[in-house]
């Protein structure tokens, strides 16, 4: 048989519990989730690019070396402005990641040879025309050039420029 004072304190630990249970479920419900504070990046890979970009989809390559500091400043930079992130959260732009220290030396050439580059860090934007034709833009680093609203700017122009028939029409 439970005693009084027992009775109370299994009683009150029951409310605290309840009452944990509860504010939990209201920060669940009310608290609005966290927003993405980095550009979402994913691996470099042709295929994945070449469906993107045939999907109408504007295609930004981060292309850095993880032993050059000023390039992972501007990268930096941008991929954590806001106006940058909202301007991807409302637009099909597909954002990949390169870094090219990580790449052999044939690999390296391969790129270099790829996108026509002697100065391969900074950003590749890609973007499919109707007429199936890729354009290709190169911005190598500079801090100007590289700033979030000139990167918006010319994604909005290339946006512009983009096939925007899926595959199931082409």
């Amino acid at each position: 048989m439970l005693s009084r004072s027992s009775f109370f304190y299994h009683k009150n630990l029951l409310a605290c519990i309840l009452a944990c249970l509860i504010a939990v479920s209201a920060l669940f419900f009310l608290v609005p989730p966290p927003q993405q504070t980095e550009i979402a990046w994913q691996e470099y890979s042709l295929p994945h690019i070449q469906r993107d970009m045939d999907q109408g989809k504007v295609i930004l390559i981060s292309a850095i070396s993880s032993k050059d500091l000023l390039i992972l400043y501007y990268e930096a930079r941008y991929s954590h402005d806001p106006a940058m992130l909202q301007f991807l959260r409302t637009h099909p732009v597909s954002c990949y990641r390169i870094d090219l220290a990580s790449l052999s030396e044939e690999q390296f050439q391969a790129w270099q040879g790829y996108y026509d580059s002697l100065s391969p860090l900074g950003v590749v934007l890609l973007v499919q025309t109707p007429e199936k034709d890729a354009v290709m833009e190169t911005i190598k680093v500079d801090g100007d050039q590289l700033s979030p609203q000139h990167l918006i700017s010319r994604l909005e122009k290339l946006l512009a420029r983009r096939n925007t028939k899926t595959g199931a029409g082409v």
